[in-house]
């Protein structure tokens, strides 16, 4: 009987290390999530500065944002579905990549070209730099 209760005691002194560990694992899911939302938003935010032609990178953003989405649904799995915290990381990530992509809309028409032209009044041309003629 002693073996089944120091058995016992073994498992339940492991709980609450096993907790801190996956709050860690989460903590670092969910950064890496926003690090993966931050990079999309700082590969494109030159786009929007101004009237100018720039380098299309709507595809790169949209595919980084998309897999941020991603590791941030795995992020709430791994917290749990009942987690506050969890449902606080993901809303603070779904405005994010919101943002970003009512911000990048109007440029994705352009999605095939490799450089896009921001006129004054916000609208977006599509250029291939090789059709450009000096």
């Amino acid at each position: 009987m002693e073996q089944g209760q120091s058995v016992e005691r073994g498992e339940a002194g492991a709980e609450p290390f096993m907790r801190v560990a996956r709050g860690c694992l989460v903590a670092f899911v969910f950064g890496c999530a926003a690090s993966v939302v931050l990079f999309g938003i700082a590969g494109s935010i030159e786009m929007e500065t101004g009237p100018g032609l720039r380098e299309n990178q709507g595809p790169l953003v949209v595919c980084l944002l998309a897999f941020g989405a991603l590791v941030t649904v795995g992020g709430l799995a791994l917290s749990g579905w009942r987690s506050y915290g969890g449902w606080a990381a993901v809303a603070c990530l779904g405005v994010l990549i919101s943002l970003r992509m009512w911000t990048l809309a109007p440029a994705l028409h352009c999605w095939s070209y490799d450089s896009v032209v921001r006129d004054d009044d916000g609208s977006y041309h599509c250029v291939n730099r090789g059709d450009a003629r000096p």
